[in-house]
């Protein structure tokens, strides 16, 4: 049983979205990676939390271990963070994965229409 692919618009069409997807997939985590940064910065600061009956409360759920996104125990506010950069990475990796895969499809094709027209003779 043979598999194919139809595609029904360029390759080149596809591997110009393949492009934008990584692009924005790297700009996500450019701007993730700086918002994370001021994040912290605001959160090690001394006055962020002080100990009173309102953050108390807070803090030990904002403080407790979870999950993340990277498959590691982080506190919960650090893991959302790391889910956050983890989209950005993700985006970059899916639209470089598809790149890649058009340009091979491509190869492929041209090598088959190649052996083809080689047979006419």
């Amino acid at each position: 049983m043979s598999n194919f692919v139809e595609i029904k618009s360029s390759p080149a069409e596809i591997i110009g979205i393949a492009t934008g997807i990584s692009r924005r997939g790297s700009e996500l985590a450019s701007t993730v990676t700086e918002i994370n940064q001021a994040i912290t910065d605001h959160e090690n600061r001394p006055k962020t939390f002080p100990s009173d009956q309102f953050t108390d409360g807070f803090t030990k759920e904002y403080w407790k271990h979870v999950e993340a996104a990277d498959g590691k125990t982080h506190p919960a506010n650090e893991a959302v963070r790391v889910g956050a950069l983890y989209c950005g990475t993700k985006l970059t990796e899916i639209g470089d994965f598809v790149n890649q895969a058009m340009v091979n499809y491509e190869a492929s094709d041209q090598q088959g229409a190649d052996d083809i027209a080689r047979t006419d003779t």
